[in-house]
């Protein structure tokens, strides 16, 4: 199986050059007798600390910052200001849960829609049992899906919403799994000329350096991204920063609450725990920091790509060309909106509903394409951040219908 088209980022992104080179030096660091001192070496103080003899050896894992170092790259790479905070977590699983219950304090009622993770849906509406139904979840879908709303239609929407339901907590999926993407900082800027919002929580996983995040991270009091996707770390690390305004004490004490009383088990998040308002807490087991590495090399190499070509949204053309070529062949768009598109997209195709999402995927693979398939005959694709051409994108199609034709070949 030889794969040439990648497309699957929004699953999980390919590592970056750097941080496979640092990974690979990680592991012959592991088999040296010293490595377990040098290690608290490395994540207390940095690769500068240790002997020059050690340097040399592992000039890649040298260039290490240590913890601290790491977070503030970290912060400096998603543009954050001085006084924002970053929180480091093994998955986002323990981030809902802090997200929860920062909305879930001061809110009444929180609205969120039905393009939120359901993972995430879920824990919000567990929280929101417990006081009486005061969860709204916007269909969006059907909305986006009727309508085909403009970026200030869509706005507009989510503020009336927002306002004849009573809320005043928000939690806002940036770019969702399948590759909608919502205006999220002007939704919550419009929504605040009107109403009040106690907290705003946004979910940036897809969202980080697959479009540009900047102004969502500014819009929220708690920001949810990740490494490991579009970043390119491959190992997962979990991010969220906060520090806006009333909210910051409030979510570091719920961090801290929720560590020390065991709610929280999270070896990573504990170990990098920055412990201004609070002692610094023991992991209670072994932490995977190989994602410390992998994302601080990640970052590094995604903070010399041209800031124009990471942070540009996907030309019409683009994706359009696909589509259109696709299209003549029974593929059709799951969401056509062009206001909201991101880099990531959902296909349909009748031929495919009758095969099972693992077979689909693996006639992809075989045709030499990596995405993702879900159940009655769709499949999503990610367009990497530069080298997609007008050849890519017509060998890509050509590719598509290669595996339409062997599937209903099969039926």
């Amino acid at each position: 199986m030889k794969v040439v088209h990648y497309l699957d980022s929004a699953r999980l992104g390919l590592m970056s050059p750097s941080a496979s080179r640092r990974h690979g030096e990680l592991a012959r660091f592991a088999t040296t007798p010293a490595a377990s001192p040098l290690m608290d070496v490395l994540l207390n103080e940095g690769g500068g600390a240790w002997p020059e003899s050690i340097r040399r050896e592992f000039p890649l894992l040298s260039d290490f910052p240590g913890i601290t170092g790491f977070r503030q790259r970290v912060l400096t790479t998603l543009g954050c200001a001085d006084w924002q905070r970053l929180i480091l977590g093994t998955t986002s699983n323990s981030l809902i849960h802090v997200a929860s219950q920062l909305l879930s304090g001061p809110c009444r009622r929180v609205l969120t829609t039905d393009l939120a993770w359901p993972v995430y849906r879920k824990v919000l509406e567990r929280r929101s049992s417990k006081r009486s139904g005061d969860l709204h979840i916007v269909p969006l879908r059907q909305f986006i899906s009727e309508r085909h709303p403009t970026k200030s239609e869509l706005i507009e929407f989510i503020a009336n919403q927002f306002g004849e339901r009573n809320c005043d907590g928000l939690f806002a999926t940036a770019v969702s799994h399948d590759g909608v993407r919502l205006p999220v900082a002007e939704m919550i800027a419009a929504i605040r000329r009107r109403s009040e919002v106690k907290v705003s929580v946004i979910d940036g996983a897809q969202e980080f350096a697959q479009v540009d995040h900047r102004s969502s991270l500014r819009a929220a009091d708690f920001y949810i991204t990740s490494g490991h996707k579009w970043a390119g770390s491959y190992i997962p690390i979990a991010m969220g920063v906060f520090g806006a305004n009333r909210s910051a004490s409030r979510t570091a004490q719920i961090l801290a609450h929720q560590m020390e009383n065991g709610a929280i088990e999270d070896p990573l998040m504990q170990l990098c725990w920055d412990s201004t308002d609070s002692q610094p807490f023991a992991a209670p087991s072994t932490a995977n920091i190989a994602a410390l590495f992998a994302c601080d090399a990640a970052i590094s190499d995604f903070g010399e790509d041209n800031a124009n070509i990471r942070c540009e949204p996907l030309a019409d053309n683009e994706i359009d060309g696909l589509h259109n070529q696709l299209s003549e062949n029974g593929w059709r768009s799951i969401f056509s909106s062009q206001a909201l598109r991101s880099r990531t997209t959902v296909l349909h195709h009748e031929s495919l509903k009758r095969h099972s999402p693992a077979a689909v995927r693996e006639c992809f693979a075989s045709r030499g394409i990596a995405l993702t398939a879900y159940d009655h005959g769709s499949v999503r694709l990610s367009i990497p951040r530069g080298n997609w051409t007008t050849d890519i994108q017509i060998d890509v199609g050509q590719r598509f219908n290669s595996v339409q034709a062997s599937l209903i070949g099969k039926a």
